[in-house]
């Protein structure tokens, strides 16, 4: 039997020095949220997309539809932007759920599985950069809207205040898109299931008032998640403009925003982490 040997340098015997046990929660995140950013950076032709998608969008909005709606009170210019860069996540999110498809069909996911490290760090690492991605193209999206006719007049901690909100509106987002790639089983299924987001965007307070939607559609417009993102949104950049078509004030929407993200984090959670394991 060979005796172990001891590498040595001129200074004498040098010890290995072995990781002391796994990785933490935040390695994990910080490792795959970098490997999927990685990813993105390596093919900017999905940023870029989803970007030139996101504008294209916006300018018809804007000038082919937005001549036909009126909004008493408000600009439609004013009305819109707000809800489309809100709206827009969920059409953005749509890449996610494709990546996240991929990277399950590709083995990488039982990689991770086969490792000792959470995985709910390993999903949450894949949430922050999808996350990261979306907050990009809001944020360029409103840079747009400047330029196409939108001015704010809401407080002036409004604007840092619904940043703040896209970032958790943002994460909130990825991860029910992300779950829905870890149950589609392909990219081409999770491009498909993606198209679930356009009919929310629709039914809600993005493009047009929910008042002038039929009785059903209306109360299914006003209760559910992303006419709460909206309105806080509107609330925050608009100020008194936007109250006037809110049936409720501005706080009420943006603790019910936030109350939404933590009812969908933590169902988010429970659901991808048993698709993650049985996947």
């Amino acid at each position: 039997m060979t005796a172990p040997t001891t590498s040595a340098s001129p200074s004498g015997p040098r010890s290995v020095t072995r990781p002391a046990g796994p990785p933490s929660a935040a390695t994990t995140v910080a490792t795959v949220a970098g490997r999927s950013g990685f990813k993105l950076l390596r093919t900017p032709q999905v940023a870029g997309i989803a970007v030139v998608q996101s504008l294209v969008f916006l300018f018809m909005f804007r000038y082919v539809i937005g001549g036909a709606i009126g909004v008493p009170g408000v600009a439609y210019v004013d009305f819109l932007v707000p809800g489309f860069v809100v709206a827009g996540l969920l059409f953005t999110a749509g890449s996610g759920a494709v990546g996240t498809a991929e990277d399950a069909e590709s083995g990488l996911f039982d990689r991770l599985r086969s490792l000792p490290i959470h995985d709910t760090a390993a999903l949450t690492g894949r949430v922050i950069a999808e996350a990261l991605l979306l907050s990009v193209v809001a944020v360029i999206t409103l840079a747009a809207g400047f330029v196409v006719g939108f001015r704010l007049s809401g407080p002036w901690w409004g604007l840092p205040a619904a940043l703040l909100l896209l970032v958790v509106y943002s994460l909130t987002v990825a991860a029910v898109f992300m779950i829905l790639g870890l149950v589609a089983g392909s990219g081409q299924a999770a491009q498909g299931l993606s198209i679930l987001g356009v009919p929310f965007s629709f039914i809600s307070s993005a493009f047009v008032p929910v008042a002038t939607m039929p009785a059903v559609l209306k109360f299914i417009a006003e209760w559910q998640p992303l006419t709460f993102f909206v309105n806080s949104w509107r609330g925050l950049l608009l100020g008194d403009k936007a109250l006037a078509t809110f049936e409720h004030g501005r706080s009420f929407y943006i603790v019910g925003s936030l109350v939404w993200c933590a009812v969908i984090g933590l169902v988010g959670m429970v659901v991808s982490l048993r698709a993650y394991r049985k996947e």
